[in-house]
C-alpha cells in the first residue's frame, strides 16, 4: 500500500516537472517557429534602401535557408516573443546608402546600433508615433546623418544610452528635447555644433540618472562663467568630456564642488585651463583617468597630484611645462605612485635628467618625448617589470644602452628612443626578454653590424631603425615578412647586396609602408606581392588598402617591369636616384590611387605613356633627370588636375608649352627647365590659380583615414630637390609656402606676356637662357612678393620698368646677357645686388653698374686737406662752363634766325606769335591796372 501510494506520488511530481518544463519553454518553442513575418519584411525593405559593398549583409534574404530572421548577422531576436528587438549595422566594412522608415515597424526594439557607417548625409525617419518607444540604447555614432533628430529623441522617454556624436544635425541648439530623457544615464554629442555651453553644462542638473556626459568639439572658444551653477548633490555624473572646445576655463570647481569627490574620469584637453584650475583637479581625490593634453598649462603640477590614490592614467602631453622632469615626479609622489599605469608627459618643454622611478611599481606606459631631456637613461628602469610601453623619443639623451637596461621588461611591447645620441651595446647572441609590436630606433648607434636579435621579434607591425649607423648586408631571415609588418623603415644607412622577392600580408588598418631608400642594394627592383587579411590588431578598419614604397637612393638597376608597378594599391612610389632605365611601362597607368610618383635621376627614356593620365589622384610628379623625350603631353593639364608639384626638369621634351598645362589650378611649382621646348610662354599662365590665390600650407601632405571614426592613420610630406637663390634645398615641411615657374635653359622665343604679372603669390620665376625677345612687361612690380627673378642670357631690349623699383621682396636677380638699356631704376632693392645682376646690357647704366647715365656728373672735384677745392679744379671747371654757355648760344641765336630768314610760313608764325604776346600782355596789364584803382578807391 506504502509503495502503491509512493509511486503515485512520483507519478504526480513527474506530471508537475514535465508541465513546469513545458510552461518554460513554451517562449523558446515559439522561437522555433522563426521571427515575425511583419518585422522580416521590414528588415528587407531596410536592407533595400542600404548599399552593401562588401556583402556583410548576405546573412538577409527571401531564401528558403534565411527565412528566419532572428539568425541573420545583426538582428536579435526576443526569446519570449519573437519580435525583433537589436539591431547591430556596425560593421569592420561601412554600408551606405539611406535607413528606411520601415524601422519605424519594429516596435519592439530596445537596441539600435547604426554607428561607423555612411548613411549620405540623410535624415533619420521621423518617429511621430512613438513607435521606438522602447529604445533604451541609440547609438548612431559617426553615421553622416543630417536634419533633424529632436523629434524622434521626444518620444524616447525609455532611453538609457544615446550617442548622436560626429553627425549633421542642425536642430540640437536648443536643450528642451533633453528634458524628457528622465533614465539617460550616458549621453554624447561630440563633434556636433552646439551654442551656449553654459546651458549645456547646466543640463546635468535636470538628468539626474545622468553618468557620462561627453560634449567633446561641440563649441568654439567661448568661456565657462564662474558663476555656473554647481551641479546638485544628487547628481550621478562620474565622467566628464568637454575635450576639444577650445573653452576658457578659470575655474571648474564652482560648478563640479558638491560632487567632486565622485568624479571618476575628467577630460579637459584642447581647453585654455587659466588660474587655479589645476589646483582644484588635484582636490578630486577619486579620479582614475585625468586628460589635460594641449590644455596650455606652463607651470608644475601641483602637490596635490601625489593625493589621488586611484588615479591610473594622466595626460599632460603637448603642454608647455617647462620645469624640470624630477621636479615634477616628486610632486606626483605619494599615493599616486602606487596607482599610477600610463604617464604622459610627451610634447612639453621638460629639462633635467631622468629620474628614479622604480617606485611607479605599477606604471604599465611611459611617455616623455619631445622633451628637452638629457643625461643618461639609467638601468633601473629595468626594473620596471610592468612596463609595456617606453618613449623617450626627441630628446638630447646620451650613453650606452645594455642589456642591463632590459633585463625584466618582459612585458615591453612598445620602445621607442628616436633621435637621441645613444650607443646600442649588446652581445651578438643577446635574446631580448620581450617581443615588441613597435621599435624606433632612428638616429640610435646600432651598427656596425645588423642586428641579429631582431630575429626574435617575430610580433613588431612598426620597425624603424633608420639612420642607425648601420653597415652590413641583411640576412635573408629579415626578409621573412609574413607577420605583417605595416611600417618598415631601414633607410640612410650603409646596407648593402640584393632584395629578393618578398611576400607580405596587409593586416594592420591596411597599411603597408616600406622605405629601404638611401642605401647600397643593388641588382633588380624587388619583386613584391601582397595578400590582403583580415584585421587582428584593431576591428574598426576601412577595406581600402594604402601602399607607399620608397626605394630610392639605391643601385637598383634594370628596367621597371609590370609586377612592380601592379600593385593597384600604391599611393606613393618612389624609385629616384637609380641606375633605372627603358621606358615607363604604360601598366602604370593601372595605379588609379597614386598621388606621389618620383622617377628622377634614372636613365628611362621614351615619351610619357599614355595611361598616366588615368592617375587622376596624382598630386606630385617628379621625373627629373631623365632622358625622356616626345612633346610635353596635353593630358597632363586635362586629367591630372590635382597635381600640385611638376618637374620635367632636365630630359629631353621638345616642341612647345601646350596652353592645356594652364589647367592645372592647383599647381604650386612648375619646372620644365632644360629641355629642348620651343614656342611661346603661354598667355593663359594667369589661370594657375594657385599662385593667385593668398591661401598656403607649410606642406605638400597626404593622409591615409584608416578607421571609421575618421582618424588618420598615416600622413606623408612630399619632398622635393629646390633651386632657390642659385642653391639647390631639399625641401619637405615647407614645401607647399614655394610658387615657383622654372622654363629656364630652353628654347623658349617671343616676348614674356603681360599676363604672367597676374600671379601675384609667385616667389620664384626663372626663364633665363631662352630666346625670349622684347621688353620686359611694366606690369613686373605686380609680383609683389617675389623674390627670385631670373631672366639672364636672353635678347630681352628696351628699358628697365619704372614698377621693378616696387620689387620690396627680391632677393635675388639676374638681368645678366640681355641687351636692355637706359638707367636702372632707383630703389634700395635694385640698388643692394652686385652689378654682376646687369652686365653684359651694353646701354644699362645707372648704379650698381659702373657706367654713369647721360647727364651724370663725369667728374666730381675732391676737397684737398683743408676742405678747399684746388685752384686749378676752379679754373678749369669756369673754362669749359664759359666755353658751354658760348656755343649754346651761338647754336640757339643761328638755329632760330636762319629757320626765320629762310621759311616764309615760320616768319608768318612767329610775328603772329608775338602779336598775340604782346595782346596778352597788354590786356593782363590793364586788368591788372584797373584793379589796384578800384581797391585804392574802396
Amino acid at each position: 500500500m506504502v509503495i502503491a501510494r509512493t509511486r503515485s506520488l512520483q507519478h504526480v511530481y513527474v506530471l508537475v516537472t514535465v508541465l513546469l518544463f513545458l510552461v518554460h519553454i513554451k517562449p523558446s518553442l515559439h522561437f522555433k517557429h522563426g521571427c515575425i513575418e511583419r518585422e522580416k519584411k521590414a528588415l528587407l525593405r531596410m536592407k533595400d534602401d542600404l548599399i552593401d559593398d562588401y556583402g556583410v549583409l548576405s546573412s538577409w534574404g527571401r531564401e528558403e535557408d534565411k527565412r528566419d530572421c532572428c539568425k541573420w548577422r545583426g538582428i536579435a531576436c526576443s526569446n519570449r516573443t519573437g519580435h525583433v528587438i537589436e539591431i547591430a549595422l556596425t560593421y569592420e566594412k561601412p554600408l551606405r546608402g539611406k535607413i528606411s522608415n520601415s524601422l519605424l515597424e519594429l516596435r519592439h526594439l530596445t537596441y539600435l546600433d547604426l554607428s561607423g557607417n555612411d548613411y549620405g548625409v540623410t535624415q533619420f525617419p521621423a518617429d511621430n508615433n512613438g513607435s521606438l518607444s522602447k529604445l533604451r540604447h541609440l547609438d548612431l555614432h559617426n553615421a553622416n546623418f543630417a536634419g533633424a533628430v529632436s523629434s524622434l529623441l521626444a518620444n524616447l522617454s525609455s532611453l538609457v544610452y544615446l550617442d548622436l556624436s560626429k553627425n549633421h544635425f542642425h536642430d540640437l541648439e536648443n536643450i528642451d528635447w533633453l528634458l524628457g530623457l528622465s533614465s539617460l544615464s550616458y549621453l554624447d554629442l561630440g563633434g556636433n555644433s552646439l551654442v551656449r555651453p553654459s546651458d549645456w553644462l547646466q543640463i546635468v542638473n535636470k538628468l539626474p540618472q545622468l553618468e557620462t556626459l561627453s560634449l567633446s568639439s561641440c563649441f568654439s572658444g567661448d568661456g565657462i562663467p564662474l558663476t555656473l551653477s554647481p551641479i546638485n548633490y544628487s547628481s550621478s555624473l562620474t565622467t566628464l568630456d568637454i575635450s576639444y572646445n577650445n573653452l576658457v576655463i578659470p575655474s571648474i570647481y564652482p560648478w563640479l564642488s558638491n560632487i567632486s569627490r565622485y568624479i571618476e574620469k575628467l577630460t579637459l584637453s584642447s581647453n585654455l585651463l587659466q588660474g587655479s584650475t589645476l589646483a582644484e583637479i588635484g582636490n578630486m581625490i577619486s579620479l582614475q583617468e585625468l586628460y589635460l593634453s594641449n590644455a596650455t598649462i606652463v607651470g608644475p603640477i601641483p602637490k596635490s597630484f601625489g593625493n589621488m590614490s586611484d588615479l591610473h592614467f594622466l595626460d599632460l602631453s603637448d603642454n608647455n611645462i617647462s620645469v624640470p622632469l624630477p621636479d615634477l615626479i616628486q610632486n606626483l609622489s605619494g599615493y599616486t605612485e602606487k596607482s599610477l599605469v600610463a604617464l604622459r608627459l610627451d610634447g612639453n618643454q621638460l629639462t633635467g635628467s631622468l629620474p628614479d622611478l622604480t617606485r611607479f611599481s605599477s606604471l604599465s606606459q611611459l611617455y616623455l618625448g619631445n622633451n628637452r631631456l638629457n643625461g643618461t637613461i639609467e638601468k633601473s628602469i629595468g626594473y620596471l617589470s610592468k612596463l609595456q610601453a617606453l618613449a623617450l623619443d626627441w630628446n638630447s639623451l646620451n650613453g650606452v644602452i645594455s642589456e642591463d637596461h632590459f633585463s625584466n621588461l618582459s612585458n615591453l611591447k612598445e620602445l621607442d628612443l628616436s633621435g637621441n645620441s645613444l650607443i646600442w651595446n649588446v652581445s651578438l647572441d643577446w635574446v631580448p626578454p620581450f617581443r615588441l609590436e613597435t621599435l624606433s630606433l632612428p638616429s640610435c648607434n646600432l651598427g656596425p653590424h645588423f642586428p641579429k636579435w631582431l630575429r626574435t621579434q617575430k610580433n613588431y607591425y612598426w620597425l624603424d631603425i633608420s639612420d642607425s649607423g648601420i653597415s652590413d648586408s641583411i640576412p635573408r631571415w629579415f626578409w621573412d615578412l609574413s607577420f605583417a609588418p605595416y611600417y618598415l623603415n631601414i633607410s640612410h644607412n650603409n646596407l648593402s647586396g640584393t632584395v629578393p622577392h618578398i611576400s607580405f600580408q596587409l593586416y594592420f588598418l591596411n597599411i603597408l609602408i616600406i622605405d629601404i631608400s638611401s642605401n647600397r642594394f643593388h641588382g633588380p627592383l624587388p619583386l613584391l606581392s601582397s595578400t590582403p587579411s583580415s584585421s587582428f590588431f584593431i576591428t574598426e578598419v576601412i577595406d581600402s588598402p594604402f601602399i607607399y614604397l620608397d626605394l630610392s637612393g639605391n643601385l637598383f638597376s634594370g628596367v621597371i617591369h609590370d609586377s612592380l608597378i601592379l600593385m593597384k594599391d600604391l599611393v606613393f612610389l618612389n624609385l629616384a636616384k637609380n641606375n633605372l632605365f627603358g621606358k615607363i611601362p604604360p601598366s602604370i597607368g593601372s595605379l588609379s590611387k597614386l598621388e606621389t610618383l618620383m622617377l628622377g635621376n634614372n636613365a628611362l627614356s621614351g615619351s610619357l605613356p599614355l595611361s598616366l593620365k588615368n592617375c587622376t589622384r596624382l598630386k606630385f610628379i617628379d621625373l627629373r633627370g631623365n632622358k625622356l623625350s616626345g612633346n610635353v603631353p596635353t593630358w597632363i593639364g586635362e586629367s591630372l588636375t590635382s597635381l600640385q608639384y611638376l618637374s620635367l626638369k632636365s630630359n629631353k621634351f621638345y616642341g612647345s608649352i601646350p596652353s592645356q598645362l594652364c589647367q592645372l589650378k592647383q599647381v604650386q611649382i612648375l619646372d620644365l627647365s632644360v629641355n629642348d621646348i620651343n614656342g611661346t610662354i603661354p598667355y593663359c599662365l594667369k589661370n594657375l590659380s594657385a599662385m593667385v590665390d593668398g591661401n598656403s600650407t607649410k606642406t605638400i601632405d597626404h593622409q591615409y583615414v584608416g578607421t571609421t571614426d575618421g582618424s588618420v592613420a598615416y600622413a606623408y610630406i612630399d619632398r622635393a630637390l629646390i633651386l632657390w637663390k642659385g642653391q639647390n634645398y631639399v625641401c619637405d615641411k615647407n614645401l607647399g609656402q614655394f610658387r615657383i615657374i622654372d622654363l629656364s635653359s630652353n628654347e623658349i622665343g617671343g616676348e614674356i606676356p603681360r599676363e604672367i604679372s597676374s600671379l601675384s603669390q609667385l616667389h620664384q620665376l626663372n626663364l633665363s637662357n631662352n630666346k625670349l625677345i622684347g621688353a620686359i612687361p611694366e606690369e613686373i612690380g605686380c609680383l609683389k612678393i617675389l623674390e627670385s627673378l631670373d631672366l639672364s642670357q636672353n635678347q630681352l631690349s628696351g628699358r628697365l620698368p619704372a614698377s621693378m623699383a616696387d620689387l620690396n621682396f627680391l632677393n635675388t636677380l639676374n638681368l645678366s646677357y640681355n641687351n636692355l638699356s637706359g638707367r636702372i631704376p632707383s630703389s634700395t632693392q635694385l640698388q643692394g645686388f652686385s652689378a654682376s645682376s646687369f652686365s653684359n646690357n651694353f646701354a644699362l647704366c645707372g648704379e650698381p653698374l659702373q657706367q654713369k647715365c647721360p647727364g651724370d656728373d663725369t667728374h666730381v672735384s675732391q676737397p684737398n686737406i683743408d676742405g678747399r677745392y684746388n685752384q686749378e679744379d676752379k679754373d678749369e671747371f669756369w673754362k669749359w662752363f664759359y666755353a658751354g654757355m658760348g656755343l649754346g648760344f651761338t647754336v640757339g641765336f643761328w638755329g632760330v634766325s636762319s629757320t626765320l630768314l629762310l621759311k616764309r610760313s615760320c616768319r608768318h608764325a612767329f610775328f603772329q606769335l608775338l602779336d598775340k604776346l604782346g595782346d596778352w600782355v597788354y590786356v593782363r596789364t590793364a586788368v591788372y591796372k584797373r584793379r589796384l584803382q578800384q581797391k585804392f578807391r574802396s
